[in-house]
């Protein structure tokens, strides 16, 4: 002990000995966090510096990195898809390559098709009985919510019951509404569960009613602003789940938001650059004659326009406009567009600029993207929006007196356009004949209904073999190299 730990102790022992013990604990803190720095020295992206002071590392959970954030994320991508279109050109790319022309469907009782519930639920979602706009069908309605997906971070649809008067073909309709109607300042714990940004969830995580607004917040005709909650099985919620126990989503422009808007600036500074560079202007000398005029009052010109010749007074300089140059802008431009379509999981000739693009490159970049689409398909909308969509019309048309025990809805997803139909297309066939890829698979794939297609084609022979004629493309009659096929015993004889 040093010599003042010797003195204290033998004044007051007891506070001798807490000091003591405190000295140790320092040390030992001391001790871990320079093991600490030891370890965080091996991970570059651990440690505090000059070089990282600018992240903003956080222990929050989603949610509550999202309270706040995701209604002006949404608000400023709106902005950006009115008036930028590079942001416009992402969402239209985005919601047309996941709908298409539509996710179609068709009901099934224990796996096979219900002919009968098929044609009802054609004729509530192929029509607009099923909006409750009145204005779009099933499809349109898909599109719309991949859009406000997209745009806004997330997409709500509310139940609609409506009456047997009404005389739909099912007592039910869809209303999409934008995220803005959830009461977002919702947020704690009650006594029976939580509140996370207007989502009433129960003890156990699940979801049991969603506060909403009865009018759009910004609404023109806004009559009341106090949210009621909706049963979560009246509500269908669609967004993107990034992280593990994310109740709502965020824009999917907020990697490119800052980037998108500087750009935009940029273009338009360049466009000034490019009418001063183009406004080529010449200052004339008065002459002599001029000069009593000089007291007079003169108009001078407040703007340059391109050819400009301005009077000067008499005695003054002639000058010429030496316009500012307008350089490197197209390959400041090719790196800003590509930083949008790694930011947005886009191919880059989605905007428009297929210079470099060629059919391998371009095959490449569409593969990946598929695969996206596939995943934004079947893990997002499909789950989400298309299947409780499915369930509601089950519902319904059981409570309008149809027997709807052990049915699902299928959905089947829209084709992707081939790059090479020659070449792909032999190469589906092959795999189909050889057992890799049954038939109904590659019909799906295709964006058909296999049950659809065969009646179709059905339907087709028949007018074939009434006409008694003969087509390479039935198999029936021909092979695959254009030689006739004896009949069987199961083709119907020919009339000639």
């Amino acid at each position: 002990m040093r010599l003042i730990e010797r003195t204290i102790a033998a004044i007051a022992p007891r506070y001798a000995a807490e000091r003591a013990e405190a000295m140790v604990r320092l040390e030992k803190a001391q001790t871990q966090r320079a093991s600490l720095r030891g370890i965080r020295a091996q991970y570059d992206g651990a440690t505090s510096s000059r070089r990282t002071q600018g992240w903003r590392r956080t222990a929050k959970d989603a949610n509550y990195e999202l309270q706040g954030a995701a209604q002006v994320l949404a608000q400023t991508a709106r902005d950006m898809v009115r008036n930028n279109p590079y942001a416009e050109r992402a969402v239209s790319a985005i919601a047309t390559d996941l709908v298409g022309t539509g996710i179609t469907f068709q009901v099934l009782r224990g796996g096979a098709p219900d002919e009968e519930l098929t044609a009802l639920a054609r004729a509530h979602f192929e029509s607009t009985a099923c909006d409750a706009d009145g204005r779009q069908n099933l499809y349109g309605l898909q599109l719309q919510a991949a859009r406000t997906v997209v745009e806004s971070g997330s997409v709500l649809a509310r139940y609609r019951a409506r009456f047997a008067r009404d005389g739909l073909p099912v007592p039910f309709q869809l209303q999409l509404l934008e995220p803005d109607h959830l009461d977002a300042t919702r947020n704690g714990v009650f006594d029976r569960g939580s509140y996370v940004s207007g989502i009433q969830l129960d003890q156990l995580g699940t979801r049991e009613a969603y506060w909403l607004f009865p009018q759009h917040p910004g609404s023109i005709a806004m009559r009341n602003l106090q949210a009621t909650p909706v049963p979560a099985r009246d509500v269908i919620h669609v967004f993107r789940q990034d992280r593990p126990g994310q109740q709502h989503g965020a824009s999917w422009f907020a990697p490119v938001i800052l980037p998108m808007q500087d750009f935009r600036d940029y273009q338009d500074a360049q466009l000034l650059r490019q009418k001063i560079a183009s406004s080529w202007a010449v200052f004339r000398i008065g002459s002599a004659e001029e000069l009593d005029d000089e007291q007079e009052e003169h108009d001078r010109a407040e703007f340059i326009e391109p050819g400009l010749i301005e009077d000067l007074p008499y005695g003054s300089d002639i000058k010429f406009a030496n316009p500012p140059g307008v350089e490197g802008y197209a390959d400041f431009t090719k790196i800003s567009v590509r930083t949008f379509a790694t930011g947005m999981n886009l191919p880059y000739d989605v905007f428009g600029d297929l210079e470099a693009v060629n059919f391998s490159s371009g095959r490449i970049g569409r593969i990946q993207y598929y695969r996206q689409l596939d995943s934004w398909t079947w893990n997002m909308l499909i789950p989400q929006f298309c299947e409780p969509a499915g369930a509601w019309f089950l519902r319904a048309a059981q409570l309008a007196g149809h027997i709807t025990d052990d049915c699902t809805v299928a959905w089947t997803p829209p084709a992707r356009a081939m790059l090479d139909v020659a070449s792909e297309g032999m190469a589906i066939r092959d795999m189909v004949r050889a057992g890799l890829m049954d038939p109904e698979t590659a019909i799906r794939e295709r964006g058909e209904d296999p049950d659809a297609l065969l009646a179709r084609w059905k339907r087709w022979a028949e007018k074939v073999d009434a006409a008694s004629l003969t087509f390479d493309c039935d198999p029936r009659r021909v092979t695959q190299v254009g030689n006739a096929l004896q009949p069987s015993a199961g083709t119907p004889p020919r009339k000639d």
